[in-house]
């Protein structure tokens, strides 16, 4: 079945910015005084919007305003990380963007990233105008892992079948939000090895978007 659309994720999809994350977020709470941050951590918060991780680390840390200023201090120390230029396009993203509008093929962007800094971190990577539509946290009422990102932007597009729509994630979060939503879902692992689970929910798990590029190229043709 020939796909229509393509639903992309942004973190560890479209940018390289879980490190990114992870290094600002280390620098606040090692600042507070927070033991026990490590990238082990950190790690279970990957695809599931800040609002769930902040929830969670109140819960472990026991003490709310700690974590609103953990939360503070490490959004103050993402900008200088990005304006020093050290975020990056994820290979392959400008080669299947071609392959998709030279083919006709709409896609979107669904992220539970907030809309500021979606459109913030497009445009320092250039490609903010290649997105026509954007769904964020902002405009659902629940993050990944339940399915209303998916929802929305399957909603909003032209495509009526959710079997000629694919989902590109990386994270485990992100793939039971799509599973959620009965959207067929390739997985381009990032921070995050893929277990049993994603080998399971996914229609395939690739390397690389440009590997995602041939993968839908052979399956359209």
């Amino acid at each position: 079945m020939k796909t229509e659309l393509v639903i992309f994720d942004m973190d560890g999809v479209i940018i390289d910015s879980e490190k990114m994350y992870f290094e600002s977020s280390r620098l606040a709470a090692e600042e507070l005084g927070m033991q026990g941050f490590t990238q082990e951590y950190y790690r279970q918060f990957i695809g599931a919007g800040t609002e769930n991780m902040l929830k969670i680390m109140t819960h472990h840390y026991g003490d709310a305003a700690l974590i609103e200023r953990f939360n503070d201090l490490s959004v103050k120390k993402i900008k200088p990380i990005v304006e020093a230029g050290k975020l990056a396009l994820k290979p392959g993203v400008k080669e299947l963007l071609a392959y998709l509008k030279k083919n006709g093929i709409q896609f979107v962007l669904a992220s539970s990233n907030n809309k500021a800094d979606i459109l913030y971190y497009l445009a320092k990577l250039g490609v903010l105008d290649q997105f026509e539509l954007i769904i964020s946290a902002d405009d659902v009422n629940q993050a990944k892992p339940a399915p209303d990102i998916f929802n929305q932007a399957f909603a909003k597009a032209k495509t009526q079948d959710k079997h000629k729509a694919v989902v590109i994630e990386d994270s485990h979060n992100g793939i039971l939000a799509a599973n959620r939503a009965e959207i067929p879902v390739i997985m381009v692992p990032d921070q995050l090895k893929p277990g049993a689970f994603e080998k399971e929910h996914t229609t395939a798990i690739l390397d690389s978007l440009l590997d995602v590029k041939e993968y839908l190229a052979n399956l359209n043709s």
